[in-house]
């Protein structure tokens, strides 16, 4: 036996056993790593998002179009430049993934001409300033709707369907369109958007599926034809009582209802005041997120009060079979009114940038800026959760 030769075999073999197991170790080790790390990457593919913004009533009165027109061209040769209005709020807007707005005064086309209250008609040039704003979802049941007539509906569809990457929704016309709701896919996720009014200032259209009213039959089989459709359902309600803070008893009523079919969101407009937010919860545990009132956007009315604006977000959140909105908020806005060289102008500002100086030209403020400011921040406070205020007051 040699053990010289026996030992440098048994060496050998230790030494190519280790190295296998080295390098098997490795391998596995890397292969475990690859795992996890796709695993993570699966798992963080599922979680999909969508940001969401909200505004008031746009509702373009005389004062505000007539100042449009000084500040471009000539005075009535029907050209108009609204950019201004949205210039200070813009960039909040953007930020988001879907941009809503009530859009109040009808947008029916310029044959009509442009008019005020009663009955609105606001220039086409609007459109253009609020896509540069970065709007993108528009509402249009109100109780506006009909100013310009059941002509001016399809005259206003036919408008906004020329308009290019801009989601719209409330005024139909045909059955056929009425009876397929809106559904909007972004970023992997589907979103219905159902859009009501109350009622259309007694104003009846010559058929009954160009507005979708307020009704609960109509809510019950919007609901049912989207739920399966759709990974949220976002409801706009124009509803309750202009000039009141107070929700009223139809509200009351069709928030509950939404909460019982499974509605995620509410987005509420027409008191021309903010008005309270919350959580609504049904007995199956299901989560509705209420705006009850947004207030005002851009206008004119009568009254410090109608000043105060408010701008809903939040975000929908599908992470695989959980579908949940986080991150609701509420941000304060003022439109700020004065008289300058173009006659009553003004622009969108968020309450916590909104300077002293203008409040104190503003023509409903009447030097008193601030006091209404104070009483402003009081109301958000009173009607809105600390946890959703987005800015210190």
């Amino acid at each position: 036996m040699n053990f010289k030769n026996d030992k440098h075999i048994i060496f050998t073999t230790i030494f190519i056993t280790l190295s296998l197991f080295i390098v098997f170790t490795f391998f596995f080790m890397s292969e475990i790593k690859n795992v996890n790390a796709s695993q993570k990457t699966a798992v963080k593919e599922e979680v999909k998002k969508v940001s969401f913004v909200g505004v008031g009533d746009n509702l373009i009165h005389d004062s505000i179009y007539n100042s449009a027109d000084m500040r471009d061209g000539v005075f009535g040769d029907g050209k108009y430049n609204f950019d201004h209005l949205y210039s200070n709020i813009k960039e909040d807007i953007q930020k988001y993934d879907l941009r809503y707005i009530n859009q109040e005064s009808i947008i029916a086309g310029d044959q009509f001409g442009a008019s005020s209250y009663p009955q609105f008609n606001t220039p086409e040039s609007m459109i253009n300033s609020l896509v540069d704003s970065g709007f993108n979802v528009v509402n249009m049941a109100n109780n506006h709707s009909l100013d310009m007539g059941s002509n001016g509906i399809e005259k206003s569809i036919d408008i906004w369907n020329n308009t290019d990457n801009v989601y719209f929704t409330g005024l139909f016309k045909s059955q056929e369109d009425r009876d397929n709701p809106l559904i909007i896919e972004k970023n992997g996720i589907k979103i219905a958007l159902l859009s009501y009014t109350y009622g259309t200032n007694g104003i009846l259209p010559d058929k009954d599926y160009k507005v979708s009213y307020l009704e609960e039959e109509a809510v019950k089989k919007d609901v049912a034809k989207v739920s399966s459709k759709s990974d949220f359902i976002l409801v706009s309600a124009h509803w309750g009582e202009e000039g009141i803070e107070e929700i009223d008893a139809s509200q009351k009523k069709f928030a509950k209802l939404f909460n019982e079919l499974g509605v995620d969101a509410v987005i509420g407009t027409h008191a021309h005041r903010i008005q309270k937010a919350e959580w609504l919860k049904n007995s199956n545990g299901k989560d509705t997120l209420i705006y009850y009132g947004t207030g005002n956007f851009v206008h004119n009315m009568l009254g410090a009060h109608t000043y105060l604006e408010g701008m809903p977000s939040w975000t929908f959140v599908k992470n695989g079979d959980k579908k949940y909105i986080e991150n609701a908020k509420f941000t304060p806005l003022v439109f700020h009114l004065e008289r300058n060289q173009y006659g009553l102008d003004g622009s969108v500002y968020r309450l916590d940038k909104y300077p002293l100086e203008l409040a104190n030209k503003h023509i409903e403020m009447r030097g008193a800026g601030s006091y209404h400011i104070e009483n402003y921040k009081s109301s958000v406070k009173k009607l809105i959760p600390k946890d959703m205020i987005d800015m210190d007051l």
